[in-house]
């Protein structure tokens, strides 16, 4: 197998360029890319997700996020009323040698018991008491929620996400996945 390169002498055209440097671009500029201007294994950032990503099957635009998985929690946990209650937390270190943090986004499975009012899944870091990041759902069946918290000024070190949870009076919101992913 042949590495791709530049040689002295190559004439550079657009088509070429992009096929030898990481393209950037929201999800609509990215998927309307000509699938001649494709190639696997390309790299690429999603503005509009704020992920890199690879060409998995260049051809049908198929595409694979490049993200750490820092935790995850599937046990199916609630809380009922207007007092937001930790439910689950995840810890991670930010270091230079591993994760070195600087986006980390949250994935959520949730829902409402009641569609008239909004459940909040707060995501707090270290400790602090202030939303870091708010999800919400006026669903009374799961779906995914996503959000990002900028991490890049956090020092380096052993940090906290703990996980809260709300809704309306005597209304119940309820969590099941729980994903955090880290670039």
């Amino acid at each position: 197998m042949a590495l791709i390169k530049w040689t002295t002498g190559d004439t550079i055209t657009e088509r070429e360029a992009n096929d030898f440097g990481v393209r950037k671009g929201t999800e609509s500029e990215i998927a309307a890319i000509a699938s001649a201007d494709r190639e696997d294994g390309s790299l690429l950032y999603n503005s509009t997700n704020k992920n890199p990503q690879v060409y998995i099957t260049a051809s049908t635009d198929k595409r694979g996020n490049i993200k750490l998985l820092i935790g995850a929690d599937a046990t199916e946990v609630s809380v009922t009323g207007t007092t937001a209650t930790e439910r689950k937390n995840i810890s991670y270190v930010k270091n230079t040698s591993g994760f070195s943090g600087n986006i980390i986004t949250v994935v959520a499975e949730m829902r409402n018991s009641n569609s008239g009012s909004t459940a909040h899944l707060r995501v707090r870091k270290d400790g602090s008491g202030s939303d870091s990041l708010d999800l919400t759902t006026t669903s009374t069946t799961y779906n995914i929620q996503t959000g990002t918290i900028d991490i890049s000024g956090d020092s380096a070190g052993r940090h906290t996400l703990e996980i809260y949870l709300d809704s309306g009076v005597g209304h119940t919101a309820f969590n099941r996945e729980l994903e955090i992913y880290g670039i």
